[in-house]
């Protein structure tokens, strides 16, 4: 990103002027831009031009001697001109770790050892800034510290807790990521629950399961709340349904069938608390409800299925900002979590300390069932999502469709969404499918005969688990919640995530190699017999039980 590195300024200046900090080390100085931006932020608006009226000490690192550059002298108090995997034992503590256009530079591995070794080193933060596509390059003159080595993606970061911001250019992005220094003793220590519970006969019994629904729009995780009391319901327990809204609106939704045994409007200006009472037990379907329910008289349950809030991706890079502060709040309220993901626990276990179940989202096979296809002459190609979510990746999947398309091959293209995109430059047919029934989007996973689901990142990830269910051969990106349940070339097609070439390359296989498909659409259908909706209820049911076996426990005992 060598042409566009001034994009990313603003947000690292804001950055280091929130901080205030008194000492800065800037790996990888380069000709020194970041050195003399600083201190013209952080000294001479104070008057302090003199070297020796420095109030912050900023050291650089920079592994080639070519950059060796008369400005290094003037901006920087030292300058340690060799690899920095040299000299980390030697660096002292500073409050602010500038990793500038320099993760690209090293492998995966060699940047996770860096950052984890620089982190021992930084008091606050490590920022860093890293290109989403970096250049390719023919020619780095024989400089191996110029070599570009690695993409890195917001999932390359979920063992550390940080903030995230994308900053577009042009058709690239410039990606800053804000690593906080951990406060926690055991960091490295995941605190996963497992879910391998197997509750006695005698703590079974039909239970009162109060539901909170967040809203009625159509989203991932709003389908897998109605899921999830669709099926308990079936299991014989009462479903109680909650909306905070007003009391002339339906609390359910029109888009998915699913009967309850109680619809409650909560009007806005009362509390669920005084609600839910009846209930045996209540599930929140979205982190700000444990605010207005963490003094319930009743177990609370907190389903987190992931969003952009959990992946740090809320455009907002500050330390107390009001989303992350936000979410530290909820996290710390005594309520049980189930996590619908190993990446999702983890991200708890990382960022908030907290401890959770782990249950994989369900699916109904019985509904989502293959069907004999015709041998067709155009391959049916299916894309499912609201086209306006960036962390979706639309705009890779119809890039890759254009070029596979632009080398001959005969295809058409359903997109299910939630409202239809403008897009200019596709030559290929596209049919935009808005809101169909989950009927119609049933028969029309079982007619298709490739999915591509190109996120950026996802706690589980639906679309994929649908498709497999009917038989779908899937393409996919590695956005963390489908590695749970994804086999790359055994039950589906795994490639980085942005990355066009792979996906076109994978997509010209599928179309070329019927029997390719029919192998993936086969294990993809027993994989997804695993995830059946009534196995995961079961999983669900003996959570509960222990949930609510071991708040009465506490209760008894006087604990809160």
């Amino acid at each position: 990103m060598p042409t566009s590195w001034y994009h990313v300024i603003p947000d690292i200046i804001n950055l280091i002027l929130y901080e205030q900090p008194k000492s800065i080390l800037d790996v990888g100085v380069g000709f020194g831009k970041y050195g003399l931006l600083v201190r013209e932020i952080l000294e001479i608006p104070y008057g302090r031009y003199d070297k020796s009226q420095w109030i912050c000490r900023i050291d650089g690192v920079e592994a080639f001697k070519g950059y060796k550059n008369p400005i290094h002298e003037y901006v920087y108090d030292n300058i340690y001109y060799t690899d920095v995997m040299h000299i980390l034992d030697e660096l002292p503590h500073y409050d602010i770790i500038l990793l500038i256009d320099v993760l690209e530079h090293f492998t995966k591995d060699e940047g996770y050892s860096l950052i984890k070794s620089l982190l021992k080193h930084a008091n606050k933060s490590i920022i860093i800034s890293t290109p989403l596509y970096p250049d390719k390059q023919k020619d780095y003159n024989g400089n191996c510290y110029e070599e570009h080595k690695s993409r890195w993606f917001i999932t390359d970061f979920i063992e550390f807790d940080y903030s995230y911001k994308c900053i577009p250019i042009g058709d690239n992005c410039a990606q800053i990521f804000n690593i906080f220094k951990s406060n926690k003793k055991n960091s490295d220590k995941m605190l996963t629950q497992s879910i391998n519970i197997k509750m006695s006969n005698n703590d079974k019994r039909n239970l009162t399961i109060g539901y909170l629904l967040p809203h009625k729009s159509l989203t991932g995780g709003m389908k897998m709340l109605l899921e999830n009391m669709k099926s308990m319901k079936k299991r014989g327990h009462k479903i109680y349904a909650f909306l905070k809204s007003d009391t002339r609106e339906e609390v359910l939704p029109s888009w998915y069938s699913v009967e309850v045994d109680k619809e409650v409007n909560v009007p806005f200006e009362k509390s669920l608390v005084s609600y839910v009472n009846e209930c045996d037990i209540v599930i929140a379907g979205w982190i700000s409800q444990l605010e207005e329910v963490k003094n319930c008289q009743v177990p609370v349950v907190y389903w987190e299925q992931g969003s952009e809030w959990l992946f740090g991706d809320y455009n907002d890079l500050f330390p107390d900002s009001d989303i992350r502060n936000h979410l530290k709040k909820c996290f710390s309220y005594p309520v049980s979590v189930v996590s619908c993901s190993p990446i999702i626990s983890k991200i708890l276990s990382v960022r908030y300390n907290k401890d959770s179940f782990i249950i994989p989202n369900g699916i109904d096979t019985k509904f989502y069932y293959p069907c004999n296809k015709k041998n067709n002459i155009d391959i049916n190609i299916l894309l499912v999502g609201n086209p306006f979510l960036r962390f979706k990746g639309f705009d890779v999947a119809l890039k890759a469709l254009q070029r596979v398309y632009e080398k001959g091959y005969k295809f058409k293209v359903n997109w299910v969404c939630q409202a239809l995109p403008n897009l200019r430059g596709i030559t290929y047919p596209i049919n935009y499918i808005k809101m169909p029934t989950q009927e119609e989007l049933a028969e029309i996973y079982r007619n298709s005969d490739i999915l591509i689901f190109t996120s950026w990142y996802e706690g589980f990830g639906m679309p994929p688990l649908e498709a497999m269910a009917s038989g779908v051969p899937v393409i996919s990106t590695k956005c963390g919640g489908v590695e749970s349940f994804i086999k790359p070339g055994f039950n589906g097609i795994l490639v980085e995530p942005g990355d066009v070439d792979s996906l076109a390359y994978s997509i010209i296989e599928l179309i070329k190699n019927q029997r390719l498909r029919e192998i993936l659409g086969k294990r993809g259908r027993e994989t997804a017999l695993d995830f059946d909706i009534n196995k995961i209820a079961e999983k669900w049911e003996d959570v509960l039980y222990y949930i609510i076996k071991t708040y009465n426990a506490n209760f008894s005992r006087g604990e809160s």
